[in-house]
């Protein structure tokens, strides 16, 4: 249950928020425990935006942790309590009700004895990273919560920006598919049926292009609403088959990784977040076999993931991380990748020849990015000029055919 409070706080200052409390009673106690004077507490009532909680926990955006994060690295070291930062935090965010919320939970469950791993476990606002908890888990142990908390932000906050540098660099090549499909389907329900009507006056035998044209204009004005429909259905088939069909997902990694331009960024992406992730949890006092899990976790491409999986299984029986990444079923990585993660366990400097790998994946992510779009720019114009002119093609001919008779 939720309750919402207006109140003053121990300093005197007026305070306002939502915590979690099984019953009034235990959220009397939690705003008591916290020195907070409450003028009115009272339980939240559901919305219709509850609703979206049937549908399961939303993700915590990226850019939310990592400020979140970062504000905390930074009350630590500054000797602030954790409950006293993540309050003066659920301050910051009261404009925000849904944060709010989710750092007013996290206080009611460190009041209870909870530590700040185990209560982002057990707060239903936000799903947290697997290897975001097991890292945070690991410093608490260790006494350097503060230190891995700023890792953290910085390893988020860098996701985020290629994340968004991605994003923006696609932009430009899907208007241009956009705007294409709109232009063809306009000149195929709107220009063709008008000059077909012309055609037909005239009598003549139109050119197999000029037939062939008209007949895909006929087919897409009278069976649209069949096209959308399939259109639509083959979507959340395969959709649905990706997330619950395994050995489905894994072929269609496995194509997408056997594309030569496409395959490269999917992989350099995966291992330049495999490789970061990984060198924070070793770092953080987590067991190499418990990090590859972590880390492969996050991993977008099923094959992958199924390679470090392999290599974690092969740790537990006393072999080398880097001989067994190259061997089994789903050897894909590059040799590159391999040869580095042996000199690193060579010479006893995984984290830090981990560490970077990661930025040298990133690095040559965006510029195989770069070169991806300086090739695919041009060749959509291509295409999409040539489908153009074909139909123009289609239907200058019967003129041409008329002119010269």
């Amino acid at each position: 249950m939720e309750f919402s409070y207006k109140g003053i706080n121990a300093e005197g200052q007026p305070v306002r928020g939502v915590l979690d409390a099984p019953s009034l009673e235990e959220a009397k106690r939690q705003l008591r425990a916290q020195r907070i004077a409450y003028s009115s507490l009272s339980e939240e009532s559901g919305s219709v935006l509850d609703l979206t909680a049937l549908f399961g926990t939303r993700p915590i955006p990226a850019t939310l942790l990592a400020q979140i994060s970062r504000d905390l690295a930074v009350y630590i070291r500054a000797g602030v309590p954790l409950i006293r930062a993540l309050s003066l935090q659920e301050r910051q965010y009261r404009h925000q009700p849904k944060t709010a919320r989710f750092l007013a939970s996290l206080v009611s469950l460190i009041d209870e004895g909870k530590s700040l791993s185990a209560a982002l476990e057990a707060q239903n606002h936000y799903a947290i990273p697997k290897f975001y908890q097991g890292t945070l888990r690991a410093s608490e142990d260790r006494g350097v919560l503060a230190a891995v908390l700023g890792e953290l932000a910085s390893y988020l906050e860098v996701g985020e920006h290629i994340r968004s540098q991605l994003t923006k660099a696609f932009i430009y090549p899907g208007f241009i598919v956009g705007v294409s499909m709109l232009t063809v389907t306009f000149m195929l329900t709107t220009v063709v049926p008008k000059l077909s009507a012309i055609f037909e006056t005239t009598g003549q035998e139109l050119p197999a292009l000029t037939r062939a044209v008209l007949s895909l204009s006929d087919f897409i004005a009278t069976a649209w609403p069949w096209v959308a429909v399939l259109l639509i259905a083959g979507i959340v088939l395969f959709a649905s088959a990706m997330r619950t069909q395994p050995q489905f997902r894994y072929r269609i990694d496995a194509l997408l990784l056997s594309i030569p331009i496409v395959g490269r960024i999917i992989q350099t992406s995966d291992l330049a977040r495999f490789s970061a992730i990984t060198s924070l949890l070793i770092r953080s006092g987590i067991p190499i076999v418990k990090a590859i899990a972590l880390s492969s976790s996050t991993l977008t491409s099923s094959v992958l993931r199924a390679q470090f999986a392999h290599g974690a299984e092969r740790i537990v029986e006393g072999g080398k991380l880097s001989v067994s990444l190259s061997s089994g079923e789903h050897a894909v990585l590059d040799d590159a990748f391999i040869g580095a993660l042996s000199v690193g366990e060579e010479t006893s400097e995984l984290p830090s020849m981990l560490e970077s790998l990661s930025h040298l994946y990133m690095s040559r992510n965006r510029e195989t990015i770069a070169l991806f779009l300086t090739v695919l720019e041009p060749a959509l114009i291509l295409v999409v000029g040539s489908v153009i002119g074909v139909i123009v093609m289609a239907m200058l001919l019967p003129i041409f055919s008329l002119s010269l008779g």
